[in-house]
């Protein structure tokens, strides 16, 4: 079995947040920001800024021809847009997997439960909590990751089980005693997130009743799950959304949910997580 301090020990090991994500958060946070900031921070890092390109001529974005430039790609995507997508990049490629799971399904799974939980805050009136939805969307499985590069040799078996048709978090709990979403709560304590993200982590499959963030997370994991499996236990995946209690959590003040827009909804961000985790993944 693993024990907490083993995990918290070990994970140190781990890669810290890229310093282009929080050059890039303090940047663009500026009223004041310029395009000219926003280049001196990508120009520090070559990798991410062809990325960028690749995104801005990407069909998620390609509109009226091809940029051939980092400024004209800039201009193209947005501030906020280069913000979100240079820090999902920048986090995908700092820590992409370890030997046992497949990291490109792992992280489209993970941005389409980002940009989930985003677009499920402005359907319920919430926009202010739309950046910590889609950050701790992108990061509620960052525990799977974790174990898999500090643990490899332990997690093995529970992969090997999940691909026979456990669920994962019952085989997490059976053969390691610990789950990903708490050594993923210890990994986001680490990058020093805000205690609300820690949490969702935490609760992103037993969310506590009131926690709004944590309730987000899992329905959006649920509804992803549906659409992009993370294994043989979720091919038949099925559930009744409003029977969720995380449901009457997140929809509580959303009287009129047009839920036919939530689920044309949900199918879009997946198609863009697709896209955008192959272009990460071609560097």
């Amino acid at each position: 079995m693993i024990t907490e301090d083993l995990v918290r020990q070990r994970v140190r090991t781990l890669p810290s947040m890229p310093t282009t994500v929080l050059a890039l958060g303090k940047a663009v946070a500026d009223e004041r920001c310029t395009v000219d900031r926003v280049m001196a921070v990508l120009g520090q890092d070559p990798g991410l800024s062809a990325t960028l390109l690749r995104l801005a001529n990407s069909v998620m974005y390609v509109r009226d021809g091809r940029v051939m430039d980092l400024r004209s790609a800039v201009l193209r995507l947005g501030f906020d847009a280069v913000f979100h997508l240079g820090q999902s990049a920048a986090i995908i490629r700092s820590i992409r997997g370890g030997g046992h799971l497949d990291p490109l399904r792992l992280w489209q799974h993970s941005v389409a439960v980002g940009l989930a939980a985003k677009g499920i805050c402005g359907l319920v009136g919430r926009s202010g909590d739309q950046e910590s939805a889609y950050l701790a969307g992108l990061l509620h499985d960052i525990g799977k990751i974790a174990l898999d590069q500090c643990f490899a040799l332990e997690y093995a078996p529970v992969v090997a089980a999940m691909e026979a048709g456990a669920a994962g978090l019952d085989a997490e709990r059976s053969l390691l005693g610990i789950t990903h979403a708490e050594v993923g709560a210890m990994v986001a304590t680490q990058w020093n997130f805000p205690e609300p993200l820690v949490q969702a982590i935490r609760g992103h499959h037993e969310p506590p009743g009131g926690d709004f963030l944590a309730a987000l997370i899992h329905l959006s994991d649920l509804l992803v799950r549906t659409r992009i499996p993370n294994g043989p236990a979720d091919e038949g995946l099925a559930f009744v959304l409003e029977e969720d209690p995380a449901y009457r959590e997140v929809f509580a003040e959303a009287a009129d949910l047009d839920e036919e827009r939530l689920t044309f909804g949900i199918d879009d961000e997946l198609d863009h997580a697709v896209t955008f985790v192959k272009l990460v993944f071609q560097e």
